[in-house]
């Protein structure tokens, strides 16, 4: 399966920080140039990927706690990041040194979809109008669909396309006739294990060839933590939340460059892991009917830094990303 998805190479790409993935490709040689070039691109996908893997509040249109046992809430959600995506097959590697390269970008959607539950587990001890203190446990599962055809690159999920996570939400105030809910939660999310693989498919020449690259056996992992506020009308409801979201990934990437004859193929294996941090802010409204509420959220990602790249890939890789999220949410 061929796929320019952000989606899966987003995973790739955890990245978002240290310059130690860097040190690890040469300067020079056979495969500085693919190495440096790999690890550019990983960098550049990471953010965009995580962004739809994390998306905006805990619990889609939920920003207080449930009030205790026996209260749940279930909520399916998907969500998507307009991410830019690099054409990656009519640039050659160079054969001698790393060189910058600007590859075009092209526009696209980067998918994600998701299953939100919520437990009550403590409904809270009561202050004037509303209650304080109240504890939901959090569970998620993440769902990596089937990436469209097209694109430079191919993806493989060789440990399944779901992953769970799980998170825990204390109640600063409790919804009421007069009060918002307010809260405070924390949760992390894994995207399932994922292998990326592309190629460059131009002519040889004396200081350029053709190669492929291979980020396998990515494990991404987010950290995020949110204070959310939402509050219920007759008919529709109003949701508001600010955060920060960590991101963490190791992979092993691959990279082989073919020189022309009589010259030999050169392969060169790197281990890598980054982090990246985001500040993340979003709002949202929901529609309500009598076994549930048809939600709808926007949001923003900022901040957070990314090593130095000499490639660039239609975008500045640490740039601020939108997104928005739609789905149903039912419960007791």
């Amino acid at each position: 399966m061929r796929v320019p998805n952000a989606m899966v190479l987003a995973g790739a790409m955890m990245l978002a920080a240290s310059s130690s993935v860097q040190a690890q490709c040469a300067t020079s040689g056979t495969t500085a140039d693919a190495c440096r070039k790999t690890t550019d691109l990983f960098n550049f996908l990471t953010p965009q990927i995580s962004t739809a893997l994390v998306g905006g509040s805990t619990t889609l249109g939920q920003g207080g706690v449930l009030g205790g046992f026996p209260h749940f809430t279930i909520a399916m959600r998907a969500t998507a990041v307009k991410g830019t995506f690099p054409q990656l097959e009519n640039v050659g590697f160079n054969t001698t040194s790393a060189q910058p390269t600007s590859y075009p970008g092209e526009d696209q959607y980067i998918p994600m979809a998701s299953i939100d539950g919520a437990v009550g587990i403590y409904k809270g001890f009561p202050l004037g109008v509303t209650r304080i203190g109240g504890v939901d446990a959090l569970l998620t599962a993440t769902y990596v669909p089937t990436a469209p055809e097209g694109g430079d690159v191919t993806v493989s999920l060789p440990g399944g396309s779901t992953k769970f996570g799980y998170g825990l939400r204390v109640g600063l105030l409790q919804e009421s006739i007069l009060v918002p809910g307010v809260s405070f939660s924390w949760v992390q999310r894994a995207l399932p294990t994922i292998s990326v693989a592309g190629q460059s498919t131009v002519s040889g020449g004396v200081t350029s060839a053709p190669g492929e690259f291979a980020m396998n056996d990515l494990d991404i992992k987010t950290i995020s933590w949110r204070l959310s506020a939402s509050k219920t009308f007759m008919v529709f409801g109003l949701q508001a939340g600010v955060g920060q979201d960590k991101y963490d990934n190791s992979a092993n990437l691959r990279v082989t460059v073919r020189p022309q004859a009589p010259f030999p193929a050169q392969t060169t294996n790197v281990d890598v892991s980054n982090s990246m941090t985001r500040t993340n802010i979003y709002a949202g409204f929901s529609l309500n009917f009598i076994i549930g509420k048809l939600v709808a959220e926007v949001g923003q990602v900022s901040g957070g830094s990314l090593p130095a790249a000499i490639n660039s890939f239609g975008s500045d890789a640490a740039a601020s990303r939108g997104y928005f999220s739609v789905g149903l949410r039912t419960g007791f």
